[in-house]
């Protein structure tokens, strides 16, 4: 139940009300400013009620905000499993049909990396840099790919075919240096072995 509680900023007196909520295991203390003069017992019992309301409807808000959070998110996935990314006008199909703003969808793709807008290349290249593939010499191959190919690490050619990404790890340590294009891995990768990977890619 909310407390009233009275504090001195420069000799003034000040009234707050206080209460005490649990929100994910956590409490927060929450307040609100009452006035400089006591209130009677009648008007603190109406200011408690209204206090009591506020944070309901609050956590109601939150609570709600949440759930069309996670709804937004599984529709986003079903898009892009049906089509490897998320086309726009899917986007826009979405937005129309459950009364979505683009910016709460936008806000959404762009916080979670699982999401993609532009259409997956036709082959992606992962290479490796954890720490046993970066002690083999997955910089250099990193490099080799980039000149030999034309992009830069993270990007795609502007046919699509091919794409290059780093990744944290591919569990072949015991083959490192590795790369794995698609789902292939490849372990023990040199400089030469690339330059024959990329020409059958192209």
């Amino acid at each position: 139940m909310p407390y009233l509680k009275k504090l001195i900023k420069n000799n003034r007196s000040y009234y707050y009300l206080f209460h005490t909520v649990r929100n994910n295991g956590k409490y927060d203390k929450l307040s609100k400013y009452v006035g400089k003069k006591k209130p009677a017992k009648a008007e603190l019992e109406d200011i408690k009620k209204k206090f009591l309301n506020e944070i309901n409807y609050n956590n109601k808000s939150n609570n709600n905000k949440d759930k069309r959070k996670d709804n937004l998110v599984e529709l986003l996935q079903k898009i892009q499993q049906k089509h490897g990314y998320l086309p726009v006008n899917e986007l826009k199909k979405l937005s129309r049909n459950k009364n979505i703003p683009g910016t709460d969808i936008f806000s959404v793709v762009s916080f979670y990396s699982q999401f993609s807008l532009q259409k997956p290349a036709k082959y992606t290249i992962y290479v490796c840099t954890g720490t046993a593939c970066h002690v083999k010499g997955s910089e250099d191959l990193l490099t080799t790919l980039e000149r030999t190919i034309g992009i830069e690490r993270n990007t795609t050619t502007n046919d699509r075919r091919i794409r290059i990404e780093t990744v944290n790890c591919i569990g072949a340590c015991a083959k490192a240096p590795a790369i794995m294009i698609n789902d292939k891995v490849y372990g023990k990768v040199t400089r030469e072995k690339i330059k024959e990977l990329i020409k059958q890619l192209k």
